[in-house]
């Protein structure tokens, strides 16, 4: 009997050596981290860092399963998802649901942020600052965004843009804030999956974008436009979160090593972001497409034009008893401040 328990025990540590670990190698803990988008977008590449980070800082006693394509959680339901506990860590972005996340809808729309970093470290203090009810029963454990920058985003299309009357009327493509920011400017914004915006630019069913460049490169627009020109584009804060309950029941290894790395992952996120933003337009401008100028008065006008957006936010926010000149107030002076910095 005991000759035979010997040699089942040794096929058994066979087995665990054939499939290259041991058994004290066994992770204690898989987590499971749902992402809506591909694993090669900037947020998809975010998220592998984030598991690479979590994975060394534990020495692998946490492996972490992605779920990329909204296969586990979409985009607009990612934050309930966590709440129900379908996913143990989500990635989204705040601009998907504006009525959803009221405090950072105000970072998302086109402000003259001067590097990508900017509203990463806006949202990480107004967050501290205020724990907004709107991430009520979830912990942030990472901010990022999408590329931005005054080389980051912008128009992008088949006709060049030196004023608000060059877009007036002209079929642009954008989403979340971008569509009301047109609207301002008196185009006729149309949304698109980014999936159809090079056949709906090749067609001329749109004639340009407004938004961030660094899906120039991996979608090959630089094949279907003619002009890029850099100007304030829509931002989509992104969040990286965890159940409350459930991170306050994970193991204190665990926990530190997710609040460690929180703010040196939102940098490499930012940083990342904001390159893609800048690469972006290199590879447009290397191709063979023109980029034009806004004059500084003509940007100003632009942009005073879009400040209605931030006076109707402060309305409708403030009408649901929630403290939007306290946010907007602090908004403003952070602004100030990280400009100053980056």
């Amino acid at each position: 009997m005991k000759k035979i328990l010997f040699i089942s025990a040794s096929i058994i540590f066979y087995i665990f050596i054939s499939a290259g670990y041991s058994i004290a190698e066994k992770p204690e803990i898989v987590l499971t981290f749902t992402n809506w988008t591909s694993p090669t977008s900037p947020p998809g590449r975010a998220t592998e860092k984030w598991i690479e980070m979590i994975e060394t800082s534990t020495q692998n006693r946490v492996k972490v399963r992605p779920f990329y394509n909204a296969t586990l959680l979409t985009g607009k339901n990612t934050i309930d998802g966590i709440l129900r506990g379908v996913a143990d860590v989500g990635m989204n972005a705040s601009s998907f649901r504006p009525e959803r996340f009221p405090m950072m809808a105000l970072l998302n729309y086109p402000h003259p942020y001067k590097h990508t970093m900017v509203p990463v470290m806006i949202a990480w203090e107004m967050y501290n600052r205020f724990d907004p009810p709107e991430f009520r029963g979830v912990k942030v454990i990472s901010f990022s965004c999408n590329g931005l920058g005054e080389k980051g985003g912008g128009f992008f299309g088949r006709f060049p843009v030196n004023s608000i009357d060059d877009v007036r009327g002209k079929e642009i493509r954008s989403t979340g804030t971008g569509v009301q920011a047109l609207e301002k400017l008196s185009a006729s914004p149309v949304f698109l999956p980014v999936s159809e915006i090079y056949e709906a630019l090749q067609k001329n069913i749109i004639k340009g974008n407004f938004t961030t460049f660094e899906i120039i490169k991996p979608f090959r627009f630089n094949e279907v436009i003619d002009y890029i020109t850099p100007f304030p584009a829509p931002a989509a804060v992104m969040f990286t979160i965890v159940n409350e309950e459930r991170f306050n029941a994970w193991p204190d290894y665990l926990k530190n090593a997710i609040n460690d790395m929180s703010m040196e992952h939102s940098e490499w996120a930012g940083g990342f972001a904001h390159r893609a933003g800048e690469d972006g337009l290199a590879f447009a401008v290397e191709n063979g497409v023109k980029m034009t100028e806004i004059s500084p008065a003509e940007k100003a006008k632009m942009m005073k034009v879009l400040s209605s957006m931030t006076n109707e936010w402060l309305e409708q926010v403030r009408a649901r008893g929630l403290p939007a000149r306290e946010w907007l107030d602090e908004f403003n002076r952070l602004l100030e401040k990280y400009n100053n910095y980056y």
